[in-house]
């Protein structure tokens, strides 16, 4: 059987030469890990609050301020926190529990970080559970923060524990 070959057209040829040159040089990710604590430090807004015909407390656009501690100095300063909330009412020392979430603002000499959350406050313990993610803003631009804050009691003062991972696309 005598088989023909077919020339290779020249522009697939060179697009499949580019991809294979180039894919060893494509840019990483670079993912930092990072932890600390945020403290309580006081309220700013009440917000708007009601409680529903069926017993629900509704908070929107509620204000605190906060102070993060954490081992990565982009991601340490002063926070302000919009929270909006759904609780049912319980029995102390929980006092309050169900969804929460809004949006968090924190800044430091650097620049500052922008961004939403969304958590709850379990009906048992009364344990807060938030996770967030925040955008980069003045030497931070471009940057991405991927953030958890646990809180492991009831009392709505006590510091929250933050794990989180800062994301930088495109580094070497």
């Amino acid at each position: 059987m005598n088989q023909r070959l077919r020339p290779v057209p020249t522009a697939a040829f060179i697009l499949v030469a580019l991809l294979i040159l180039a894919a060893p040089v494509a840019a990483k990710t670079i993912r930092t890990d990072y932890g600390g604590v945020e403290h309580f430090v006081g309220p700013l807004s009440p917000g708007r609050q009601w409680v529903s015909e069926d017993g629900v407390l509704h908070i929107r656009g509620g204000q605190e301020a906060y102070r993060d501690e954490v081992d990565d100095s982009r991601l340490s300063g002063d926070v302000v926190v919009t929270l909006n909330v759904n609780f049912h009412f319980a029995a102390p020392p929980v006092m309050v529990y169900g969804p929460m979430w809004g949006t968090v603002r924190l800044e430091n000499d650097g620049g500052y970080w922008e961004g939403s959350w969304t958590g709850e406050r379990t009906e048992v313990q009364g344990f807060s559970y938030i996770q967030a993610v925040l955008h980069g803003h003045g030497g931070y631009k471009g940057l991405q923060a991927r953030v958890s804050y646990v809180r492991e009691s009831p009392d709505p003062t006590a510091p929250f524990v933050i794990r989180g991972t800062v994301v930088q696309p495109g580094g070497d």
